[in-house]
């Protein structure tokens, strides 16, 4: 398997001269190696966390009952009705131990007769012909009333998702998510390494123009470094943020041939047997 976090460091120590990096990172004052204090101050703080949201993997699981933490909150909207059934602590085997990215979807994960025209001949076939019955079936019929709406999936530090709006009845969600990726940023797709080591590459200029150019600018020798060539260098890092904000829309790209979101790709492409 190919080393992605060391082909992103090779790709920084072969575009970025030394003395340049040396200088925006001080790796003598924090008394750690270089490639530490890039991967803690630049790869960890801003690459995985923008790449995670873009690109992580994929990863579907419900939201069981195990899960969930019953919190005592009194429905405003029914009598009775003591608790909330709206927070879950997602545990580490549901999220290979890894952290959650983001949430991309809650969808109900059973095929139901969700239509406000469906419940409206089933209310009439099953409760009979009153008026009062078709009455209620009527208003559900135009106002949505009986239809199950999707709650939105808020994550919280500790990888714990509420709903919102809450729940006061238990429902089995089935819940999409992006995952974080760890440290080394193991796991990635080969397809990604190439664009992943361009981003850390504009990163790491990008935190070097913003850490040093005002510096520069105010002073003629830079640690004790005649300016000529450093400032001619880090005045080129100048769009070192516009080229990251393309690239990580190509790292987004590169994922789609991740194996679990081509599968997902293609199951909606490929019509079903029975559709």
């Amino acid at each position: 398997m190919i080393d992605a976090l060391n082909r992103a460091f090779a790709r920084i120590y072969n575009v970025i001269p030394k003395q340049v990096l040396e200088a925006a990172f001080n790796p003598m004052q924090e008394d750690v190696s270089l490639d530490e204090v890039i991967k803690e101050k630049v790869l960890l703080a801003r690459v995985r966390d923008d790449l995670s949201v873009r690109a992580g993997k994929l990863k579907r699981f419900m939201l069981t009952l195990d899960m969930c933490k019953y919190t005592s909150s009194p429905s405003p909207y029914a009598l009775g009705v003591s608790g909330s059934y709206s927070t879950f602590l997602v545990p580490p085997e549901e999220r290979e131990h890894r952290d959650i990215a983001c949430i991309l979807q809650l969808r109900f994960p059973y095929s139901i007769n969700t239509s406000s025209t469906g419940s409206f001949y089933n209310s009439c076939s099953v409760k009979g012909n009153s008026l009062g019955n078709l009455a209620c079936a009527a208003l559900n019929a135009q106002t949505g009333g009986n239809v199950l709406t999707n709650p939105q999936g808020i994550l919280h530090p500790g990888n714990i998702i509420t709903l919102d709006p809450p729940a006061y009845a238990f429902v089995p969600w089935q819940c999409t998510v992006r995952l974080k990726y760890d440290d080394n940023f193991s796991g990635m797709d080969v397809t990604e390494i190439a664009p992943f080591t361009q981003l850390c590459e504009q990163a790491v200029k990008a935190y070097i123009y913003t850490n040093l150019i005002f510096d520069i600018e105010t002073n003629l020798v830079y640690r004790g470094m005649d300016l000529g060539i450093i400032k001619d260098i880090v005045s080129g890092y100048s769009d070192a943020n516009e080229k990251y904000d393309e690239l990580i829309i190509s790292c987004g790209g590169a994922n789609v041939f991740d194996p679990q979101r081509l599968y997902n790709l293609l199951t909606r492409l490929v019509p079903s047997r029975n559709g």
